[in-house]
């Protein structure tokens, strides 16, 4: 690559890093660091639990679903990047000035730092990938550039690799995105052993991370790329090995495994997804295209043509395009991948029309949706600026509340399920509730207790789980969210609302602090008065 090529591509890189440090003052307050997610909080307890003991492979987790815990569907790959992380930033962090300060917080700057890496490292390998893309006349891509840049902006990727979000997502779109382009490598005359043994070690690094995404994914390139194999027979075989080595690995350090809920569970499952934002369906296909340019619109028109012309690569892109399209409007979760498939057709898209500045036009006009997605998320509302400024109003309130609850002894508490993985982060105590799938009967538990109007159906759940703590917190999203995953409404005034009394009466057996703002600590009494 030119000089030139290198500097640009470098540019586009740090672009990378500073979008993905948008929402600095959201994450890192007071010299704490506040991630973004729910789920991340359930991932850096797995990496505390990994650094205090290295070589420990978490399967199951305790400090969730208390006390049966959960055997979870997460995996060791991002516990261990998370901790090598920790452990370069632990040696080589200033310990004087203004970052100092951050030097005790190694682990969360890790946790903070990790999807931003994979971010970045997605941007050079896209452009790299790009530059090196040959078209069917032979001629390199005009605005090759453009894929990395698409990559650093889009804002479902840069949502997906954002400042504190250490979630498996990001490192899936990281070895997804390698994948994809030794997929297109493969099935056309640049194919070589060196990208059959990238694309094939990022599939199985892919699938040991996740069978969900990468296998749908992965079972759709295998079954649209079987006509390119009988040209690409010694390149596949070397394919094959090296998935099978990573999938192998994984199995031999994770035992690879579906882990599901009981079947009864189904119900509460489905109206659990209907509160989970991920898990909506896209509103409309205009939602999509912030993420992507108006050039989604001529997508299917341009990989068309393409492929009619002789590009049969651009047929693949385009089959790869509907599918994830359509499972975005399924649930949100799938844009990030839809982007970077529609990334990954654009140099095709833009070969419709060949001339450099049609093109270059083109592209500039497309990019006004992701420009206005930008401006609303920089220069946010008063209204929307006061939602951030009480957010963070509380998250630090459930900090010093997590703060107090720690012991030298196990105290379990019940807390609303959105809370419970950063109070077990922060307390070092389980929770009955969590934010997986696999803890659904935590997460109703926790539900059904806050929403009782009967003293001894809240006195049997805090019994059966051994509960030390009720944390009372927001009474009316508590009630909101409760009626959802149980589908009724309450009668009568329900515990999540008796919880700020200033005295709830002897039949609850709950007694603790009074006149707090935010959140409410309170002990079951034992035994009953």
């Amino acid at each position: 690559m030119p000089p030139g090529s290198l500097a640009l591509l470098w540019l586009l890189a740090l672009l990378a890093v500073v979008v993905r440090f948008h929402n600095l003052t959201d994450v890192l307050i007071g010299g704490k660091f506040y991630f973004v997610d729910a789920d991340c909080y359930s991932r850096m307890s797995r990496v505390e639990l990994v650094a205090s003991a290295p070589g420990t492979v978490v399967h199951w987790q305790g400090f969730e679903n208390w006390p049966e815990g959960v055997f979870s569907h997460a995996t060791a790959p991002l516990d261990y990047a998370i901790m090598g992380l920790e452990r370069v930033l632990h040696k080589v962090w200033p310990t004087w000035g203004r970052l100092a300060v951050l030097g005790g917080e190694t682990l969360d700057l890790a946790g903070a730092l990790i999807s931003p890496l994979f971010g970045v490292l997605l941007t050079l390998g896209a452009g790299f990938w790009a530059y090196g893309l040959r078209l069917k006349d032979g001629e390199r891509a005009a605005l090759w550039w453009a894929v990395p840049m698409l990559v650093a902006v889009s804002p479902p990727l840069v949502h997906a690799t954002v400042l504190g979000r250490p979630d498996h997502q990001s490192l899936l779109l990281l070895l997804l995105g390698v994948a994809l382009g030794a997929e297109q490598r493969l099935q056309s005359a640049q194919r070589t052993i060196g990208w059959a043994w990238a694309g094939g070690l990022a599939w199985g690094a892919a699938l040991w991370v996740s069978l969900y995404e990468p296998l749908v994914l992965g079972g759709a390139c295998l079954l649209l790329g079987l006509g390119s194999w009988r040209g690409a027979k010694m390149e596949r075989l070397h394919w094959i090995v090296a998935v099978l080595l990573l999938v192998g690995t994984g199995w031999w350090v994770d035992g690879i495994a579906v882990v599901l809920p009981g079947a009864g569970w189904s119900a509460a499952l489905g109206r659990w997804g209907g509160t989970v934002g991920e898990l909506q369906h896209l509103q409309s296909w205009s939602d999509l295209c912030s993420g992507t340019g108006l050039l989604l619109w001529l997508a299917v028109p341009a990989l068309v043509v393409e492929g009619i012309r002789g590009e049969r690569v651009a047929f693949w892109w385009l089959a790869l395009l509907a599918l994830l399209g359509t499972l975005t409007i399924w649930q949100i979760r799938w844009s990030p991948y839809c982007v970077l498939a529609f990334v990954g057709s654009l140099p095709w898209i833009l070969a419709l029309k060949p001339a450099f500045w049609p093109q270059l036009t083109a592209l500039v006009l497309s990019l006004l949706p992701m420009e206005r997605a930008w401006e609303q998320t920089v220069f946010v509302s008063a209204t929307v600026a006061q939602r951030h400024h009480v957010d963070r109003s509380e998250w630090i309130a459930a900090r010093f509340c997590a703060e107090r609850m720690r012991s030298d002894v196990v105290e379990p508490f019940i807390a609303a399920w959105w809370l419970s993985p950063a109070l077990a982060y922060w307390s070092k105590q389980p929770g009955v509730a969590g934010s997986s799938h696999e803890g659904i009967s935590g997460i109703m538990d926790s539900a059904r207790f806050f929403l009782s109007t009967n003293p001894e159906e809240a006195r049997e759940i805090l019994d059966a789980r051994s509960v030390q703590i009720v944390v009372a917190s927001d009474s009316l999203r508590i009630v909101e969210n409760a009626s959802a995953l149980l589908g009724r409404v309450p009668t009568e005034k329900p515990l999540a609302e008796r919880l700020w009394q200033p005295y709830l009466g002897p039949h609850w057996g709950l007694e603790g602090e009074s006149n707090v703002a935010l959140f409410k600590l309170l002990r079951p009494v034992n035994p009953l008065p």
